[in-house]
């Protein structure tokens, strides 16, 4: 390219194919190519584009390389934490497998504030007109949708345990954001996306081999790789973004694992008390 070129966007001279001001690309001919376009679409529609499988990779198999990778300024490589989170969550609301932060009403009704959810329910049905039947049939597919679009209330409520177990070991607040957003992509991809398909495979082997197993893919099954997949999680994030010793990050992951069901808990009041709300 000739010096001096000046950036479409921002007026800066370009030297190169970049701006180095903004970042912006000089276009080539090779640009407006249907073979470019045809590129484009593939990536779109299959996540070819490399950053998406080194992120993928980072967060599967390296918990934590992300979330260093974004604060430490090392961003080229890797999609942001917070787009990858999103990513992760529009997979998880078009393929729906496990609905591992959605809860029925039933269920609702059976946690710890149960009583008191059960006389907002009976005020909202005798608002709404519905009978018992209808509204539980309402309630359950207003939550499923509500599940997936307010997911990003787990991240907020897992900000606030990762900034205290870790205070002192990153030097800005948005290192326990990221690290959440972090965290949160990982429990969707490989909890409610990995494990579901698992499942589904064993489920239908199992079918196969005319094996029936009662209740598969609920959480007498889940609960263990669920643990197993935290601990890998936690450990990773302790020990390749908040260098932790072995022991801190151990001990720290155990105590995140209470904080995720404490967060989980709060999620779903939250999740019950907008359901209750829409249908009222």
């Amino acid at each position: 390219m000739s010096e001096g070129i000046p950036c479409k966007s921002c007026g800066n001279a370009v030297s190169g194919l970049y701006c180095s001001a903004c970042g912006e690309k000089v276009l080539t001919p090779d640009d407006h190519t249907l073979k470019h376009y045809l590129g484009a679409l593939l990536n779109a529609f299959t996540f070819a584009d490399s950053k998406f499988w080194n992120t993928l990779k980072a967060v599967v198999l390296r918990p934590g390389e992300l979330s260093a990778a974004y604060m430490d300024g090392r961003r080229v490589k890797y999609m942001r934490p917070v787009a990858f989170f999103f990513l992760a969550n529009f997979i998880y609301f078009a393929i729906p497998i496990f609905d591992t932060f959605n809860t029925s009403m039933s269920a609702q009704l059976d946690m710890p504030y149960g009583e008191w959810a059960r006389t907002q329910v009976d005020e909202a049905m005798a608002r709404s007109g519905m009978d018992a039947a209808s509204f539980a049939v309402a309630y359950d597919a207003a939550s499923t949708a509500n599940a997936k679009l307010l997911l990003v209330l787990m991240v907020l409520l897992l900000t606030a345990p990762m900034a205290v177990l870790y205070y002192g070991k990153r030097a800005y607040l948005s290192a326990a954001v990221t690290a959440s957003f972090e965290l949160m992509a990982f429990y969707l991809w490989t909890v409610t996306v990995g494990l579901g398909f698992l499942f589904i495979a064993v489920g239908q082997s199992l079918s196969a081999l005319d094996i029936r197993v009662e209740g598969l893919g609920t959480d007498k099954f889940t609960m263990w790789p669920v643990i197993a997949l935290h601990v890998w999680a936690t450990l990773g994030i302790g020990r390749r973004f908040y260098a932790c010793s072995r022991t801190g990050a151990l001990w720290r992951a155990v105590v995140m694992f209470v904080a995720l069901g404490t967060a989980l808990m709060g999620y779903r009041f939250l999740l019950f008390l907008f359901t209750v709300w829409q249908l009222a």
